[in-house]
């Protein structure tokens, strides 16, 4: 059996840099805690190859004096606590005195700081390659500058679970965007790779910093938390009327300290999931507590807290999100007038023979009356440019298992088709939405995109997280069809969109796409082209509850019998659903 030892210091901080700093967006976030415990109220992050490369924080903090800096990247020296006592009454974020050790021993790190009071700054660089420690003096304004090269550069395994510079870049504008929250009266500023992609001037009020963080649409629909019981108080925001697909827009606070905590996820779940509407509102909630019935010495990142009187916690956070979603009345705020999001007019089948796609040269597909034997669904005929066209001439099409017949439209959703072995419903919805998928991937993999432009650009305003991901597909978008470039801000302008998608739709449709990417780790081109052109075949494919002449209907059965799959959506859900004959007639007692 091995003999029990004292390990060196380096590798009890390599261990510690294990627990701590994840990634650079896990960097990104102890320093910025570090600039808020200083005081700062100016905290600028530059990032390099989403911070892999580099990683700077600069702020306008308190700084610290030559001694302070030294001990600053020892293991648990702090000035946030003293003794036992003060982690009942824990009020500043860091206080463990892990963080800039942990990440001075997987990086290439150098610490600048000035304090005001010295006749200089101090510079302190560490390398954790050579174990090299340099001091020397600086020159500097009051505050503290962290930078940080080559991430986890003498720890190749860890490097090497490292996401795609796209994804960690936007793991970085949510930490960044989410210490912005409570802060309103602080500025917070992210360039990347040269370019600033993130601006939050400080905010008169609350209210403007969320909507800075969340983007403009949600202006208008948010509502104010406001819930006391026993010594727990909830305040915040919830979006009434407005939902996303996914809770990225969900941000809990206890005590000003970003964490997450089941508690506060499950109760805000059971609020929103009061009212019966698809998606998720966002969710800006700050829960002020009395520091000894909550501790927050419960992970090495401080991520996660656990309270003393969970119920109560659960209880006020509950009543205060459902008190501002206004009960029954939620459902009235989304009959305002605003850009629809269930699509509104569809496209019609007959209408999208475009330039570029495979069925630009068929004539419309005969329709079969319900009694006539023939099948619906002809192979086209291709019509000469100055002459009238062949007979037609009545030969079996060459259908394989989809062969059949179009005999009507179940509730205006489902094509019915009558098929030697049964009864097959067609999905309209999935179905087109499988036709174009493969009509924009094509347009896309060839880069022969088909544009409509629009008579005046529009603008399209989101949050500070979601602009780094269209910042990203830019490049697939214009392939299938958008011209967009970023505007100001977070704000991007379109001036021409596929001629499928209806202008009131492009807003849903880039929604769509971002919450499809948000969390993507994946870089490959392949994987990002299909998100665009599964959200966009989604957003413009016609809808359910759509009346379809039998043209129409067949035109479209033949369209998803040339796709690449006609038996499921790129979402991977089932176009078709068959009925056996002899399950119709055994329902009827004749078998």
């Amino acid at each position: 059996m091995a003999r029990i030892h004292v390990l060196p210091s380096d590798l009890i901080n390599q261990i510690a840099a294990g627990e701590v700093v994840e990634r650079p967006a896990s960097v990104v976030k102890e320093l910025i805690e570090n600039s808020i415990d200083a005081g700062a109220t100016t905290i600028d992050v530059l990032l390099e190859n989403g911070g892999r490369k580099r990683i700077e924080v600069r702020d306008d903090g308190s700084g610290m004096s030559r001694d302070d800096a030294l001990l600053a990247v020892e293991r648990h020296a702090t000035s946030k606590i003293r003794q036992f006592d003060d982690l009942s009454h824990v009020r500043t974020l860091g206080f463990r005195g892990e963080a800039l050790p942990s990440i001075a021993s997987v990086s290439r790190f150098l610490l600048t700081s000035y304090d005001g009071a010295e006749e200089h700054g101090v510079e302190i660089e560490c390398d954790a390659l050579t174990g090299r420690r340099e001091v020397r003096p600086a020159a500097r304004d009051r505050g503290t500058t962290v930078v940080v090269r080559e991430l986890f550069e003498n720890v190749p395994a860890r490097r090497k679970f490292l996401r795609s510079a796209d994804s960690e870049f936007r793991s970085v504008v949510t930490v960044v965007s989410s210490y912005a929250l409570p802060l309103h009266r602080r500025s917070f500023r992210l360039e990347h790779n040269g370019r600033a992609v993130l601006d939050l001037p400080a905010a008169a009020t609350l209210r403007d910093r969320v909507i800075q963080v969340l983007g403009d649409e949600a202006a208008g629909y948010l509502e104010e938390i406001d819930e006391r019981y026993d010594t727990a108080h909830a305040a915040g925001f919830v979006t009434r009327g407005l939902r996303f697909a996914s809770r990225r827009n969900q941000y809990f606070f206890v005590n000003d300290r970003l964490v997450r905590d089941r508690v506060l996820t499950h109760a805000a779940n059971r609020a929103a999931e009061s009212f019966d509407f698809d998606g998720h509102p966002a969710i800006v909630l700050f829960l002020h507590i009395d520091t000894e019935g909550v501790d927050v010495n419960v992970h090495p990142a401080k991520t996660e807290v656990r309270f003393r009187d969970s119920s109560t916690v659960h209880v006020v956070v509950e009543h205060g999100i459902r008190r501002a979603l206004g009960g029954a009345e939620e459902g009235g705020t989304l009959l305002r007038e605003g850009p629809s999001l269930s699509g509104g007019q569809a496209i019609l089948p007959a209408q999208i023979a475009q330039a570029g796609s495979p069925v630009l040269h068929r004539t419309a597909t005969e329709f079969t009356p319900l009694f006539q034997q023939r099948a619906v669904v002809q192979p086209p005929h291709a019509m000469g440019a100055a002459t009238l066209p062949e007979p037609m001439v009545d030969e079996s099409p060459q259908l394989g298992d989809l062969q059949g017949r179009v005999i009507g439209q179940y509730r205006m959703s489902y094509i019915l088709i009558d098929t030697p072995g049964g009864l097959r419903m067609v999905d309209q919805h999935v179905a087109h939405e499988r036709v174009l998928y493969d009509r924009y991937f094509a347009r896309a993999a060839e880069r022969e995109p088909v544009t409509q432009h629009l008579l005046t650009p529009m603008l399209y305003e989101t949050g500070a997280a979601e602009s780094a991901v269209l910042e990203s597909h830019l490049q697939e978008l214009h392939a299938v069809g958008f011209l967009m470039e970023r505007f100001s801000g977070n704000s991007f302008a379109i001036s021409a969109v596929p001629p499928e998608l209806l202008k009131s739709d492009a807003e849903t449709f880039l929604r769509m796409l971002v919450d499809a990417s948000i969390e993507e780790r994946s870089p490959h081109l392949l994987r990002v082209r299909e998100k665009v052109c599964a959200s966009l075949a989604c957003q413009a494919a016609i809808k359910v509850h759509r009346a379809l002449s039998g043209e129409e209907m067949a035109r479209l059965v033949a369209e998803l019998l040339d796709s690449s799959n006609p038996y499921a959506c790129p979402h991977g859900r089932p176009i078709i659903v068959d009925i056996k004959h002899i399950d119709i007639e055994r329902h009827f007692h004749r078998k």
